[in-house]
């Protein structure tokens, strides 16, 4: 039985969902090895022996595998933030397209039809970063480094626009000039916490620094600063976080110069950002997967749509046509204020159009109260997927068809199952690559109701 420290030599075959190297000992005990790819063999050693399985570092590699690449990124085996960059894109394409049919195959216990997994980019894709910041003599901003909070600094991330780094890069000088100092997660003091920078694809760009405060000092200042060496920024506001956890965002946003909102189009449509509304970080691939979403829906004129996990009403606004009610659920009361605020922009009728705060059971008794029965449901959960409970209160509404996209494979299959016993068979479904080089996969599936 394999031990702490114990030194042995292992091929790697796979690629789990976080990027680590996957292979079998000669006893054949799994081993988790991060920064190898599949293919390679080398030289590893255990650091920490779990029930079932290990954990190894990668010592130094004996064979490489064909897949290898150099890695770009200065400071890929320092930051937790890629997790493929050692790896070539097109093979990093396959093994998330496996991902997906690999739960519905082993977790679901089916044969999915799995369609070719969808890429529109690779690099430069991040339409926001939330960089924590540090200090020793000066400030740094960075990301992560993986399993700590220790903050990597780096000014040049592949995955974001280079305004981003740009902007940190200027903030941070002025913090230094102010005497400012940075937050520490084990004290609880400290003022500055974050610096969060979100841009559309027309250039407007929202600065916001995350502060243990009641107010930052000189803000207006810093605001008009920023404003005048970067033209782009046309929102400028503190969030306020005096909570002693690891959460970024606080609850309340202010508006220290330019405008309350930045606007994104997708789909034809045109939605409002603030610094705490939800919006997918890849905006082009967004685009793709939710023109996929709107073809699996196939709504038919007159039929009624529901958007269960609808955020700020993306999904179902770009869904829905004008003469199909739409009715979306939320339980996070300012994202269903973006949502009937983007509904509104974008010339919804209030006559056909509802965004409700509530739990996603009574949302579906909302909406046949108020348009009758729905004919496509469509869900966005979080990575846990959705209750057992609600899967049956969406089927026992009796829908044509249910779009599910999901962000975990894992919890998608599992949810799959699940409506299949209901009468739901899954048609198909598109992965869809968000986050190049990270180890996460978006997808989206057909459901529809069969007669038992």
């Amino acid at each position: 039985m394999e031990e702490r420290n114990e030194v042995f030599t292992i091929k790697i075959t796979d690629l789990n969902p976080d990027g680590n190297g996957v292979g079998r000992t000669e006893t054949g005990r799994v081993v988790f090895v991060p920064l190898t790819a599949p293919g390679d063999v080398c030289e590893v050693k255990v650091i920490k022996v779990c029930s079932g399985y290990l954990v190894a570092r990668l010592e130094k590699i004996i064979e490489p595998s064909p897949d290898r690449v150099a890695p770009a990124c200065p400071v890929y085996n320092k930051c937790g933030g890629c997790s493929y960059g050692h790896i070539a894109y097109e093979r990093e394409k396959q093994l998330k397209a496996d991902m997906v049919r690999n739960a519905f195959k082993h977790i679901a216990g089916m044969d999915v039809k799995v369609n070719p997994l969808i890429s529109v980019n690779q690099e430069r894709y991040r339409n926001k970063v939330q960089y924590p910041v540090s200090k020793d003599d000066t400030f740094v901003f960075g990301y992560y480094a993986r399993r700590s909070h220790r903050v990597v600094p780096h000014k040049d991330c592949l995955l974001q626009d280079d305004v981003f780094c740009e902007i940190a890069e200027e903030l941070c000088g002025i913090f230094d000039e102010k005497g400012f100092s940075a937050y520490d997660e084990i004290s609880g003091n400290g003022l500055i916490r974050h610096i969060y920078i979100r841009k559309t694809r027309a250039g407007e760009v929202c600065v916001c620094v995350v502060i243990n405060a009641d107010t930052l000092p000189f803000q207006a200042e810093i605001a008009e600063r920023i404003r005048a060496r970067f033209s782009q920024v046309k929102s400028f506001f503190i969030n306020i976080n005096q909570k002693k956890s690891n959460v970024i965002l606080g609850e309340k946003n202010v508006l220290i110069a330019g405008e309350p909102f930045i606007a994104e189009t997708l789909c034809g449509k045109r939605f409002s950002l603030s610094p705490s509304s939800f919006f997918q970080v890849n905006s082009d691939a967004a685009e793709k997967l939710y023109e996929k979403a709107a073809d699996y829906a196939s709504l038919s004129e007159g039929e009624v749509l529901l958007d269960l996990y609808c955020g700020t009403g993306t999904i179902g606004l770009c869904i829905a046509k004008e003469n199909n009610p739409l009715c979306g659920v939320e339980i996070v009361s300012e994202a269903v204020e973006n949502a009937k605020q983007n509904a509104a922009a974008n010339g919804r009728k209030a006559s056909n159009t509802l965004f409700l705060c509530g739990d996603a059971v009574n949302g579906i008794k909302e909406c046949e109260k108020r348009f009758g029965k729905p004919a496509v449901v469509v869900v966005d959960p979080p990575r846990k997927g959705l209750a057992k409970e609600l899967i049956g209160d969406i089927a026992a509404a009796e829908p044509k068809r249910v779009v599910y996209i999901s962000c975990n494979p894992a919890t998608l299959a599992r949810d799959v199952k699940l409506f299949a016993e209901h009468g739901y068979l899954p048609q198909e479904a598109t992965p869809f690559d968000m986050f190049p080089r990270t180890g996460h996969v978006e997808c989206v599936v057909l459901m529809s109701r069969v007669e038992k």
